[in-house]
């Protein structure tokens, strides 16, 4: 990759609206930007000219002894890319302190049922108080661009039968915590087998749909057997699948109410729409490098906070230890107004797609029609809506890259553009009125129908829908907002008619479950209801593929397949610009997994706070 289009000069908003033939898109994006851009802020270049190259170091390679009071913090400041480690952070095991309390942002539970509700909010919750076969390595040293999975409830585990066969190791002697109904009990394998008869009766059918049988020969194992082989079952049950003790499997009013299992943290308040309290769970099972029992915290408060305003004030307050710029210019701010510990990074979210773009109801005959799919694709000038919405973050010669559905990092060496989201992701109009004209619709008798969403809401309804509205005059498309709970509803019950705002659920940690459950005519999560043989075909060979280089290739297919067919329409995707205060350690935003708000908060088990922390009183 060109690092000189890494630090290319930002387009500020004078410089979009005077932009030639800006159209009705741009204009609509002048309105978005607000007070929020600026004509002079740059992006600088990476260390490396390719956006892949990991920060992380393994922690065996750090000093064996403490390092200096100030050699503990990451250095304040803005890093375009990834933030590396500390000196401290390559080995928390002889640099971590314990005690303190870690403030952040938090988004609303309706309940504490995973089961029920595949949802961040619930997640959040049950990455302090629960626990998974595997999880994802995050913090410091982890590479941000990729899911590397670790032990958790499983202290090992291997594949047999040519990945047909899981024999999980548990742990042993790991407590629930000591409250009712479980009263610090051992965790054993008769509750992962609960777990997953629950799981399969719900939200995480299409994890375990393969599982033909489950054995339990003893307390701390348990073994998986398949009907076919995947062998990225490890990481499939580490992204979503936390473990529940049975009592709470067999009690579901229960399990709607409290969050209770093996976790660091143990939930001591819920008050629904406005804070959660963890305290530390004093029977951990997990240890550091050093042998000192985690978490090193000695709590976190999470609150719900929806105000921009209020959440920039509570940042720079020390109310919470970290939050989202906005674009270059908010960072700045914060950087300016807290320039002693303040540091701040602009990265590519690597992630599938979640919210950025909208889906077909294929049952709908009208949209079995690929040629209106493409059309209406082809009349999106995606450059455009980048530059109104984005500032230009995913500007590129070769065209803005459209976020897909399959994570960039397992597909590609470097940052993609929009050539790689192939023919249809192009801006030609014309071509788009030749295909809705075949299809029997003019300017005259134009297709008529709406578009719902609740995310995305401002973008639909003033860059994307009038632009395709403006630019292909064979279509008349109206847009009406609905609030989330609806959407989320219409979107899992797929009843919608037309076309609903893109939104998936959590993060996968292999290909294979940011595809097969969203795209296999049978998967529960087929939102669209798309029903293609040979994509079908496509996603069980790439489940029992086991070379990566075989596996990968059919991923391509995939990835070609999907973006010719326009069963879903994406659109460019800000970059993330997390900031944090620079006394709260080992804690970063992940690429594919997320942020503390959401996904990558069961971090905390190993976060810690340095000397001179808000609230930290050593």
């Amino acid at each position: 990759m060109d690092s000189s289009y890494w630090g290319r000069r930002r387009i500020g908003r004078r410089t979009v609206i005077r932009g030639a033939g800006i159209g009705v898109a741009g204009i609509a994006g002048a309105a978005l930007i607000g007070c929020g851009g600026s004509d002079d802020t740059t992006t600088p270049t990476p260390t490396g000219s390719n956006v892949l190259d990991a920060t992380a170091v393994p922690t065996q390679e750090a000093g064996a002894t403490p390092v200096a009071a100030s050699e503990v913090r990451v250095k304040p400041g803005r890093y375009a890319g990834p933030v590396p480690p500390s000196a401290a952070e390559l080995n928390p095991g002889v640099n971590a302190k314990f005690g303190g309390v870690v403030k952040w942002r938090y988004l609303d539970p309706p309940r504490m049922d995973l089961a029920r509700t595949l949802s961040c909010t619930i997640f959040h919750t049950l990455t302090y108080t629960s626990n998974r076969l595997t999880r994802a390595k995050l913090g410091a040293t982890a590479d941000p661009y990729r899911v590397e999975i670790e032990p958790d409830l499983a202290e090992s585990w291997e594949a047999l039968d040519g990945g047909q066969t899981f024999v999980f190791n548990l742990h042993k002697g790991v407590k629930m915590h000591n409250i009712a109904p479980v009263n610090g009990r051992e965790f054993v394998s008769d509750d992962i087998r609960a777990t997953y008869e629950l799981y399969l009766r719900g939200s995480q059918k299409d994890v375990f749909n393969v599982v033909e049988r489950v054995e339990t020969p003893d307390n701390h194992t348990i073994i998986f057997k398949l009907n076919q082989p995947l062998a990225d079952f490890p990481l499939n049950v580490g992204a979503w699948s936390w473990m529940y003790p049975r009592a709470l499997v067999d009690d579901e009013a229960k399990r709607q109410e409290v969050s209770i299992g093996t976790g660091p943290f143990i939930q001591s308040t819920w008050i629904a729409k406005e804070r959660s309290v963890f305290t530390r769970n004093p029977d951990y099972f997990e240890v550091d490098s050093e042998g000192r029992q985690l978490p090193y915290l000695d709590g976190i408060e999470a609150y719900i906070q929806d105000d921009q305003n209020a959440e920039r004030a509570g940042f720079q307050t020390d109310n919470y230890f970290e939050m989202f710029a906005r674009d270059d210019a908010d960072m700045e701010e914060q950087l300016r107004r807290r320039p002693d510990t303040v540091f701040g990074s602009t990265v590519p979210v690597s992630r599938g797609a979640n919210v950025n773009g909208w889906q077909f109801q294929m049952k709908n005959p009208i949209y079995q029609d690929e040629r209106i799919r493409r059309a209406m694709s082809l009349a999106l000038d995606r450059d455009e809506i980048d530059l109104a919405r984005y500032n230009g973050d995913n500007a590129n010669p070769k065209g803005a890259f459209s976020q897909a559905p399959m994570p960039w990092p397992m597909m590609f060496d470097e940052y993609p553009t929009r050539a790689d989201n192939g023919p249809w992701y192009q801006f030609n109009p014309a071509e788009a009125s030749k295909m809705m004209q075949a299809a029997g619709y003019t300017a005259d008798a134009p297709l008529e129908d709406e578009l719902v969403s609740w995310y995305n809401r401002v973008e639909f309804a003033e860059l994307i829908i009038p632009a395709i509205n403006a630019n292909l005059p064979e279509v008349k498309i109206s847009f009406r907002q609905i609030d989330n709970p609806t959407h989320v509803t219409v979107m899992s019950q797929r009843d919608f008619t037309s076309m609903v705002g893109f939104l998936w659920g959590p993060p996968g940690y292999s290909m294979d479950q940011w595809i097969y459950p969203f795209y296999h005519s049978q998967a529960s999560l087929n939102y669209g209801s798309i029903n293609d043989p040979i994509l079908d075909d496509l996603l069980v060979k790439q489940r029992q593929e086991a070379d990566p280089v075989a596996q990968k290739a059919i991923w391509q297919q995939v990835w070609n397949l999907i973006h010719d067919q326009v069963y879903q329409a994406w659109v460019p995707v800000s970059f993330a610009r997390p900031v944090q205060h620079n006394y709260m350690l080992n804690s970063r935003y992940h690429g594919l997994v997320g942020s503390n708000v959401c996904y990558a908060s069961d971090q905390a088990r190993a976060i810690w706070l340095d000397d001179g922390a808000p609230g930290v009183g050593r």
